[in-house]
C-alpha cells in the first residue's frame, strides 16, 4: 500500500496523470520496480515519462523498460546503471527519440559498454548540431592531425536522432587505441573538441572499439530447433 501510494503521488504530481489512471498504473510500476531492483519512485518516473512521451499505457511502458533491462543483461551491462542513466537523461529522450524510445534505450546500453553516459552522447549531438562551431572545430582538427576529419555522417545521425549510430560513427572518427596513443596532447585536445567530448572520454572510446549492442536471445533461440 505504501509503494502504491508513492507510485500514485509521483504519477499524478509530476506527470499530471489522473488519480484513477494513476491507481490503475500502480501495479505496472510496482512490477517494474520488483523485476529490475529500482526504487518505486524511480520506476514511477520512468513509466510516467514513457507513458507521457510515447503514448504508451502504463503496462506497455513497464514492458518496454523491462526489455531494456533484459537487453542490458544480455550485453553484460548492469541493468540498474542503464535504467538510472535513462532516468537522468529524460531530456535526451524528449529531444532525440523518434521510435518510441527503443533506439535510445539501445544507445544507453551502448554508452555503458563504452564507459560513457547517454548525457555524453547528447552533448556530442548538440555540439555537432551547432553547425558553424562544429565545422570550424572539424577543420582545426584536420589541420592539427594532418588528415581529413569528416563529421558529416555524424551530424546526419545526430540530426535524425540515431544515438546508437552516432556512437558507432564517433568510434570510426576516433580510430583505434593504437592510433590514439600516437597523438600528442594538442592533437588529442583538438580531436576531442571537434567531437564535443573530453580527452578522457575520447580515450575510453578509443579503447572500446568493436563493442556493439548485441540482441538478447529469445526463448526460441535458447530452446533450439528440436
Amino acid at each position: 500500500g505504501e509503494d502504491a501510494y508513492t507510485s500514485i503521488q509521483t504519477l499524478s504530481g509530476e506527470f499530471g496523470v489522473g488519480m484513477q489512471d494513476a491507481i490503475g498504473m500502480a501495479k505496472s510500476v510496482g512490477d517494474l520496480a520488483k523485476s529490475t531492483g529500482m526504487a518505486v519512485e524511480e520506476s514511477a518516473k520512468l513509466v510516467g515519462f514513457f507513458q507521457m512521451s510515447s503514448g504508451l499505457s502504463g503496462e506497455q511502458a513497464a514492458d518496454l523498460l523491462k526489455s531494456a533491462d533484459a537487453l542490458a543483461v544480455a550485453n553484460g551491462v548492469a541493468p540498474g546503471a542503464v535504467l538510472k542513466d535513462i532516468a537522468e537523461n529524460t531530456e535526451v529522450f524528449a529531444n532525440f527519440s523518434s521510435d518510441g524510445g527503443k533506439g535510445l534505450m539501445r544507445a544507453a546500453i551502448q554508452a555503458k559498454k563504452l564507459g560513457i553516459s547517454l548525457g555524453t552522447v547528447a552533448n556530442t549531438a548538440d555540439s555537432l548540431l551547432d553547425f558553424q562551431s562544429s565545422l570550424n572545430a572539424e577543420m582545426e582538427a584536420s589541420a592539427m592531425l594532418g588528415r581529413q576529419v569528416n563529421l558529416q555522417k555524424a551530424r546526419e545521425l545526430a540530426l535524425t536522432g540515431d544515438m546508437e549510430g552516432l556512437q558507432k560513427e564517433i568510434l570510426n572518427v576516433v580510430g583505434s587505441e593504437a592510433e590514439f596513443n600516437k597523438l600528442n596532447a594538442l592533437e588529442r585536445d583538438s580531436l576531442a573538441k571537434s567531437l564535443g567530448v573530453s580527452v578522457t572520454e575520447m580515450e575510453k572510446l578509443a579503447s572500446a572499439q568493436g563493442k556493439n549492442v548485441e540482441e538478447s536471445k529469445t526463448f526460441t533461440d535458447l530452446l533450439g530447433e528440436d
